[in-house]
């Protein structure tokens, strides 16, 4: 606006308010403009509101989406002055009697024992296995006609690799693996991840120590005709690397049987990650357990039962092919060797040495700490007690974000008899989006939950129920009965993620990922009269197409960008069918528990490029630029207009003022005249 202040000098009229009251008139578009303005503004605060909520419900529904994490119990020692105890997220319920010098965990399994196999690993990486790892020039400098790789462990017997083909092209990592290996007749290398590259491991034979690795250095190329450039990965002294072989490795636990396959480089360390990331694992934890029998049995491997009672027995089946690992004298039930502790009595006059007297292996996720000698009566007894407290609060908690959130949208898109105000999100679809969205997992059954197989298969079973007044309420007693009923059904329920089951022996769940869209698929194996199975299907449960999935040996992957990728499944060949093609066919299903679903639901909602929350923030954005352009020109213009209404008033103030003037000369004329005649 201008700043030209005006005031009638000559006339005595106040030009400014006469100004002010006519571009008040003017003004009234303006005026809604910036009345769209504030009410944009105010959706965009209340938008972020609604975020910030939205945010704060996904914070607790990560916390709640992984069943195993859930599990949680409270240590308590009976004599502090002895053993402290604490638990962490995943530890199972218990009582130990602790005598300070020994530990046992109630009903586990320990192998008789492996020793260390000898490894190295060289210094090259390469971002893939099937990348070029060794170029032709570092080939073809190698002096003479040897383009070769001659290695040998302790007394083994020594490995040449004929490499004179890839002189002129070089060689990739999986070409030199299958190279050595077909050399050396056994599993000698391996392509394996070291921070996200990949480099080349070679191992001796047969496990236990005096296996230094040796190299020709006149007969091997460059970039391998020394030791330094290996590191050695294992010198006997770490068991994870110890290889097991090939084979089936099969269990029962609470009932159910699984099948664990090995193949010839499978080490301790992955058969103990095989059962431990097994998506149906019935309840067994594994873990490798260093105790020195003798030089070949230094490595045992462990298997905890994660329920108490004699009701859980951890079973070896007969059926076990995996050599060394079948029942029997192999497996001793409660011979776990720690630092100078005793549990229950075992083992009866020995002792487990550590180095420490904080001690974290000896009960899954429970660490010991010794304070003093007690054996005997003079020991401990560490009890582990369910604790759902925390659970039941977070449960709670999720109830009232999402009472919370339900109000506040009802506020937004409502209407105050009050005030007699309509809400400020009246009629927009985000409110009635992000209500369905956040009330599904509650109302629905569960995906991947079915309920002739499981013991919940809604919120409602475990207690959360949905009020006529649109908000939740947890009813602990209904909560408490189903924690009593099943507890692990509960856990699952909440946050179960990459677990599932099948309808069909023959086809047996191994794992899915967390982008594997839960529910249930069918599936079909097709098998060759050799029990090689040749083809694989898989479909969402009631689909009409199929569609093919990945086969490696027994194992069937889904494909990526499908709604079942990446889960994991093996086909078990019949063997009462030898001879005949067939076709198995099977239900499979992918559990997600409703915390996973509501976190997936708000991540979707969430995301920072495609949301349901950035794209109304966009158009709230996009609204406000609008108008504040339209302001713009509305200010321009209102200036232009005040400017020339001040220059018209001020040409209006100069005219009247010289008829003012001429006013007064007239007057002085006039009565000069009267005043000569009446003279006369």
């Amino acid at each position: 606006m201008s700043s030209l202040a005006m005031s009638g000098v000559s006339t005595g009229i106040n030009w400014d308010v006469l100004i002010s009251h006519t571009m008040a008139s003017y003004s009234k578009p303006l005026y809604r403009l910036q009345d769209r303005k504030n009410l944009w503004e105010s959706k965009e605060a209340a938008t972020e509101e609604i975020e910030r909520r939205l945010i704060q419900m996904q914070d607790l529904a990560n916390d709640l989406r992984n069943a195993s994490a859930l599990r949680r119990a409270v240590a308590s020692s009976s004599d502090t002055s002895v053993v402290q105890a604490t638990a962490t997220d995943g530890a199972g319920e218990g009582t130990f009697q602790i005598e300070v010098n020994q530990l046992a965990t109630a009903e586990r399994e320990i192998h008789a024992g492996v020793a260390s196999t000898e490894t190295w690993t060289h210094g090259t990486a390469v971002a893939a296995a099937g990348d070029e790892y060794i170029s032709a020039d570092d080939i073809t400098d190698n002096a003479g006609e040897n383009y070769q790789f001659v290695f040998q462990f302790g007394t083994e017997t020594q490995v040449t690799v004929d490499l004179s083909g890839y002189d002129a092209s070089g060689i990739t990592l999986n070409q030199l693996v299958g190279e050595i290996n077909s050399a050396a007749g056994y599993t000698a290398a391996s392509a394996v991840e070291v921070n996200g590259q990949y480099k080349l491991r070679i191992q001796a034979q047969n496990n236990g120590e005096g296996k230094d690795l040796a190299i020709t250095d006149d007969n091997s190329i460059a970039t391998l005709d020394n030791t330094d450039d290996f590191t050695q990965t294992s010198a006997g002294e770490v068991g994870a690397d110890s290889l097991v072989g090939a084979g089936n490795f099969i269990y029962t636990y609470d009932g159910v049987t699984r099948t664990i396959v090995t193949t010839a480089s499978t080490t301790l360390g992955e058969l103990r990650d095989l059962i431990n990331n097994d998506g149906a694992n019935p309840g067994i934890t594994a873990t490798v357990l260093k105790y020195e029998v003798d030089a070949d049995h230094v490595y045992h491997l462990v298997l905890t039962g994660n329920n108490t009672g004699e009701d859980y027995d951890i079973t070896i089946d007969a059926g076990t092919t995996l050599t060394g690992f079948g029942p029997g004298a192999n497996w001793t039930e409660q011979v776990a060797q720690n630092a100078q502790v005793r549990i229950d009595g075992y083992p009866a006059g020995l002792w487990i040495e550590r180095d420490s007297n904080s001690i974290s292996d000896l009960i899954p996720n429970v660490m010991l700490n010794l304070i003093s000698v007690g054996t005997g009566l003079d020991g401990a007894t560490i009890t582990l007690s369910r604790d759902t407290g925390d659970l039941k609060n977070d449960l709670s908690n999720l109830a009232a974000i999402y009472n919370g959130i339900v109000d506040l949208l009802g506020d937004y898109a409502g209407y105050n008899e009050d005030t007699g105000l309509a809400g400020i999100f009246q009629g927009d679809a985000l409110v009635t989006n992000i209500q369905s969205q956040i009330r599904n997992p509650f109302i629905s059954t569960v995906a991947g939950f079915v309920d002739a197989m499981d013991k919940f298969t809604l919120a409602t079973h475990i207690g959360l129920e949905i009020g006529k007044d649109g908000h939740i309420e947890l009813d602990e007693t209904v909560l408490n009965d189903a924690l009593e009923e099943d507890y692990y059904a509960v856990l699952s329920l909440i946050g179960a993620i990459g677990t599932g089951g099948s309808d069909n022996s023959f086809i047996q769940f191994n794992n899915a990922d967390a982008s594997t869209t839960a529910g249930v698929y069918e599936v079909e194996i097709d098998y060759d009269a050799a029990g090689a199975i040749t083809a694989a299907r898989i479909r969402t449960s009631g689909e009409e197409t199929w569609r093919d999935a990945s086969v490696a040996g027994s194992i069937i992957t889904g494909v990526s960008g499908n709604p079942e990728q990446y889960i994991e499944l093996q086909g078990i060949w019949d063997s009462s069918r030898s001879g005949t093609t067939y076709t198995e066919s099977g239900e499979v299903r992918v559990q997600q528990g409703f915390a996973g679903d509501i976190y997936d639901r708000l991540d979707e909602m969430l995301d920072a490029v495609d949301g349901t929350i950035t794209i109304k923030k966009e158009q709230i954005d996009s609204a406000v630029e609008s108008i504040d352009k339209q302001i713009d020109v509305q200010e321009k213009r209102l200036e232009q207009k005040e400017e020339r209404l001040r220059k018209k008033f001020a040409r209006l103030e100069a005219t009247l003022a010289r008829l003012d003037s001429q006013s007064g000369a007239f007057e002085a004329l006039i009565s000069s005249l009267e005043t000569n005649k009446s003279n006369k």
